[in-house]
């Protein structure tokens, strides 16, 4: 299978990843969010549904923006559909997400505090 190149597009509060994040896409993420979300003070929907590949420092780089948007006072939310590689990769994470840009959050059994 022949990896897609990462790409972003954004819609006002909607941030739409696609492609491989991999080791060299993570900068390009991280500066995705942090001005999508104006240095995390404005919430953000994240939509990981169409991501091919999502390393754990990938998976890093959400929470450390979720994290930091919690800290402003804003939100991050995470969003993939059920039975893509990014649902299997929040659920493995136990990370909250949305199975749709309509839905709320669905929190992890057992939050996992880092």
């Amino acid at each position: 299978m022949e990896e897609r190149p990462f790409s972003a597009t954004s819609s006002p509060g909607l941030l739409t990843v696609s492609g491989s994040v991999d080791e060299y896409a993570v900068i390009a993420l991280r500066n995705a969010l942090r001005e999508r979300t104006a240095d995390y003070t404005t919430s953000l929907a994240v939509d990981l549904t169409d991501a091919d590949y999502l390393p754990s420092v990938a998976v890093s780089v959400l929470v450390a923006a979720m994290r930091s948007s919690e800290q402003n006072g804003a939100e991050l939310s995470l969003v993939a559909a059920p039975g893509t590689i990014a649902q299997r990769v929040l659920m493995v994470c136990a990370l909250p997400y949305r199975e749709g840009l309509d839905q709320e959050s669905t929190p992890p059994d057992n939050p996992v505090v880092a």
